[in-house]
Order: C-alpha cells, then structure tokens, then sequence
C-alpha cells in the first residue's frame, strides 16, 4: 500500500515555505498547512455569502443573462452551508438528531430537522420575521432543483415540462432574491449562534453570554386586538 507523499506537489508549509517538489513556478492554486483548526460550515458559509452577495449585486446592475446559473448555485450552496452549520451545532447537543442530511444536498430536509429541533426544544424562532422568506426562498430552491445539480452542472436529472431541466429556463428577480437572501442568511446565522453559544455558555458556566443576546433578532409584529 502506498503511503502519503511526505513532500507531494502543490503542498506550502506555512512556516517553512514550499517543499522541494513545489517547484519554482507561481501556482494559480496550491494546498496550505497553516496550523490553524478544523474549519466548519459557519465560516465557508460566511464567505460564499459574501461571495454571492457581491455577485448578485453585480448580476443585478449589469443584467448579464449568463450569470444567472453561477449566481443562483452562490446563493444556494450559502444557504445549504447555513444549515449545515446551524444542523451540526444542534448535534454537538443532542447526538440522537438524524445526521444524514449532512451528507445530502436536500435543502428541504437540512431545514425541517433543524426546525423540528428548535421548535420542540423551546428556541423562539417562530417569532423570527424572517421565517417566513426564508421558508418562501428554501421552498422555491426545493422545488426548481430539489437534487442540487441544476446549477452546479448546467442540466439536472429532474424534468419539467416533460423536458430535462436546464438552467437556462430559469429566472430570478433580483429584489426579491436579495432580500430573501438577507433574510433566510441571517435567519440561519442568528439560531446557528443560539444553539452555539448556549453550549459555550453552559461549558463555560455563564448565566449570561458576554458577546451574544439570543434575543436580538427581528420579532413578527403582533396584531393588536380590534375594539
């Protein structure tokens, strides 16, 4: 059996720089050992968020037809990183959730055990304002590419129409992808904290988080009763 490679191509150890089989040639891209911790679904979360605001942005001044399938793969593998993120947090406390979602691509399923968790163990996400776009924008991912492959590959092994589904036949309103994008992103990222830090809290014996209010997030507004 063949071992690893103690010095394999395109490797750069931070401290000690490029190894003997690196080459002198610049790299377009090349693996780092930096020394840092694992990294988690939260942090690559926050950087295709950015990534992908900044595209639709782009997408939405310029008008550039041929971005639509890059701009709509951004947003949803941002949104199934949130999940993953906020279902993995959930885990860390309760071992016996369904971990399966993680290695799927079902936006639908990653949400409903996420949500079925924070319902039932007493997370006020139901007051969320954002609930309900976010629901709207997981849905209509759900049922335009429930399999995750349209916009990674052009073509999806889902039909409509009595047609294989491609790319080019969908269409995306910028103001309202926007906004449902803050939404469902902050959505995610707010209860992915809560579950979080409530651990932190009890690991570090706090009766009050120093850097997180879990009630900070934007209540649905409560009909007054009429006279």
């Amino acid at each position: 059996m063949t071992g690893i490679p103690e010095d394999p191509p395109f490797h750069f150890e931070i401290w000690k720089g490029p190894g003997p089989s690196f080459g002198d040639e610049p790299k377009a891209i090349y693996y780092v050992e930096n020394h840092n911790g694992q990294c988690s679904y939260g942090e690559l979360a926050l950087d295709f968020q950015m990534a992908a605001t900044a595209l639709l942005e782009t997408y939405r001044n310029e008008r550039l037809g041929n971005w639509m399938a890059p701009v709509a793969h951004m947003i949803r593998q941002t949104l199934e990183l949130r999940l993953k993120a906020l279902l993995s947090s959930i885990l860390v406390r309760d071992p016996v959730v369904d971990n399966k979602p993680l290695g799927q691509h079902d936006l639908l399923r990653l949400w409903d055990a996420a949500y079925t968790w924070l319902q039932s163990n007493g997370f006020a996400i139901d007051s969320d304002a954002r609930l309900s776009p976010t629901l709207h924008l997981i849905s209509a991912y759900d049922a335009i590419d429930p399999s995750g492959d349209l916009f990674r590959f052009g073509m999806s092994r889902k039909t409509a129409f009595a047609k294989q589904k491609s790319y080019d036949r969908v269409g995306i309103d910028c103001d309202v992808m926007a906004r449902e994008f803050a939404d469902a992103d902050g959505l995610l990222r707010h209860w992915d904290a809560a579950v979080f830090r409530l651990t932190m809290a009890e690991e570090n014996g706090w009766t009050t988080d120093p850097y997180f209010e879990v009630d900070d997030f934007p209540k649905v507004e409560q009909q007054q009763p009429s006279d």
